[in-house]
């Protein structure tokens, strides 16, 4: 079963496939690129949630050492 894809002309990288109309990324380098990105960016936007996560939790515990 070897489906055959449309080519967009003046695009190397990308097909087309005719029987959903979705554009495809052919270029494996620019895919994983991609998805390294996106690897990346979700480290980053996970790290940034445990700072502020230990942040209001150091507020919590001056808070508490003021009161006392």
């Amino acid at each position: 079963m070897n489906k055959q894809f449309l080519i967009i002309e003046n695009n190397t990288d990308y097909v087309k496939d005719p029987e959903n109309g979705a554009i495809l990324n052919t270029n494996l380098r620019m895919v994983q690129e991609y998805r390294e990105k996106r690897k990346q960016t979700a480290r980053v936007r996970a790290l940034e949630t445990e700072i502020n996560m230990l942040k209001a939790e150091l507020e919590k515990i001056k808070t508490h050492l003021n009161l006392s």
